[in-house]
C-alpha cells in the first residue's frame, strides 16, 4: 500500500510544472523612460511539439513594444517560407508570439525548457500596470495533439513612477540633508 501511495504521490507532483509558461522582467521599478526586458519562457514541456501560441499583455498607455528588440530560442519568421516564430503586435497592448510549422515537414521540437522570447517594452507613461499571458497552446502535427499550456505564473505588476514624484522625492531626500547639516 506505500507504494502505491508513494507512487501516486511521484505521479502527482511530478507532474505540477508540466507544460508552463511564465514571465521574467529584468527591471521591475522602471522610470518612464527606462527599458524594461521580457523573458517569456516555456518549461517543463513533456512532449515533441512543432507550434505553438500565445500572447502576452500589457498596458499600452504605460509602455510600448521596442520594434527589432526580440530574440528566441526559436528561429524567427522567414517572410519567404512563412516559417517560424512570429512576433506581431497588431493590436495595442498586446504581443502575439506564434510558431508557425510546414505541415509536410515539420521541425519537431523536443521536451524541454525554451526562451519562447526575450524583447524590450519602453516606458513611456507613469502608473501601475500588469503583465500577463493570454490562453497559450502547443500543437503537433505528428500527433495532431493540442494541449494548453499553464500560465497561473505569469502574472506581474509594475509601477512606474511619475518624473515629478521622483523630483519631489530627491528635493525631500536633499531637505533632510540639509537640515541634518544645520543640526
Amino acid at each position: 500500500m506505500k507504494k502505491v501511495l508513494l507512487l501516486v504521490c511521484t505521479m502527482f507532483f511530478g507532474t505540477a510544472n508540466a507544460n508552463m509558461i511564465n514571465i521574467e522582467l529584468d527591471n521591475v521599478n522602471p522610470s518612464v523612460g527606462d527599458t524594461v526586458s521580457v523573458n517569456i519562457n516555456l518549461t517543463g514541456v513533456t512532449e515533441d511539439f512543432t507550434s505553438f501560441f500565445t500572447g502576452f499583455n500589457f498596458d499600452s498607455s504605460l509602455f510600448a513594444y521596442v520594434d527589432g528588440s526580440v530574440s528566441s530560442d526559436f528561429p524567427l519568421l522567414d517572410p519567404a517560407t512563412f516559417l517560424g516564430l512570429d512576433v506581431d503586435t497588431f493590436e495595442a497592448g498586446l504581443v502575439s508570439l506564434n510558431l508557425y510549422e510546414d505541415f509536410f515537414s515539420s521541425p519537431i521540437y523536443s521536451a524541454g525548457d525554451y526562451l519562447v522570447a526575450s524583447f524590450d517594452l519602453l516606458a513611456i507613461g507613469a502608473g501601475q500596470s500588469s503583465f500577463s499571458l493570454a490562453v497559450s497552446q502547443l500543437y503537433s502535427s505528428v500527433t495532431f495533439a493540442e494541449s494548453d499550456l499553464d500560465t497561473s505564473a505569469s502574472g506581474t505588476s509594475i509601477a512606474v513612477p511619475a518624473p515629478g514624484a521622483m523630483a519631489f522625492m530627491g528635493l525631500a531626500v536633499l531637505g533632510l540633508f540639509g537640515v541634518r547639516r544645520k543640526a
